[in-house]
């Protein structure tokens, strides 16, 4: 498959270990991801596959031929060196190296014409990174144009972030931003509504929901806070029996962009068409 081992002490190998850390992920504008089948989403999601480090066999002649189409390099290593570029306890034979995938929030408005309906997550502050990658995921799954994260959320490149989205992450567009001020301008220029989710909001069900909605969900236990009331067009809460714990951030939100993709028409619609 690939030309002679890599040992665990190659500096590729280094290079590529120090991904497990951000500020290394920030210098390279890379980050790992395991798994063939993470591999395969990525590069139909034409996302950029630097290089990929596997076990002897672990990769089908089928994907190898695809990776290097793709220009990715491919790399036999030992089972000792899979594990520590792995970031999980029963880490998968395949390890690649993903170029950074987002673009600037300017590109907000290219990404949600103004002829259609349109839904776009936005994480503004959200930390947890399994809530995260599973309302990417449910971003994907009921046809969102975008996914918009802020700078006071967790890295969309965090490996939690990436298990959790199972492959998500490579198929809406993924945009970034560095304060509120700057995304509501241009969730405005786009024409969105800004709703958000809230325990003492409307119902999500009695409620008419914007053809056209920029859905927040907040930090857990902080909910909206810090983000200007004025700049909120709605807040939606989803109803629940009496007496139990309030619905994480994730379930929560993954919900209303259901509502929103069964309202106008957005459930089904491949995600990778907003690419």
């Amino acid at each position: 498959m690939a030309g002679a081992e890599l040992g665990f002490h190659h500096a590729t190998v280094r290079n590529a270990r120090l991904l497990h850390q951000k500020k290394h992920r920030q210098q390279q504008r890379c980050f790992l991801v395991e798994g063939a089948q993470v591999l395969e989403e990525a590069l139909a999601g034409n996302a950029r596959i630097e290089r990929v480090f596997a076990l002897p066999g672990a990769i089908s002649e089928h994907l190898a031929g695809s990776l290097r189409t793709a220009g990715a390099e491919i790399h036999d290593v030992d089972r000792r060196t899979i594990e520590s570029l792995a970031q999980t306890q029963t880490p998968q034979p395949v390890v690649g190296v993903i170029r950074f995938l987002h673009r600037d929030i300017a590109e907000l408005e290219r990404l949600v014409p103004r002829e259609a309906a349109a839904s776009v997550l936005v994480l503004p502050d959200l930390a947890d990174p399994g809530n995260a990658g599973t309302l990417i995921r449910s971003a994907a799954a009921f046809g969102a144009n975008a996914v918009c994260v802020g700078a006071h959320a967790v890295e969309p490149y965090n490996d939690k972030v990436v298990r959790a989205s199972i492959g998500a992450l490579f198929r809406v567009p993924l945009l970034v931003y560095d304060d509120w001020l700057s995304f509501a301008r241009h969730a405005r220029a786009a024409d969105l509504a800004i709703v958000g989710t809230a325990a003492e909001g409307s119902d999500v069900r009695s409620v008419t929901l914007p053809q056209r909605a920029a859905l927040l969900v907040g930090q857990e236990r902080r909910g909206l806070a810090g983000i200007p009331a004025e700049d909120l067009n709605l807040v939606v809460s989803v109803p629940q029996a009496p007496g139990i714990e309030s619905l994480n951030a994730s379930v929560a939100g993954s919900i209303v962009l259901y509502e929103l993709a069964r309202s106008h028409g957005l459930a089904g619609r491949a995600a990778r068409e907003n690419k």
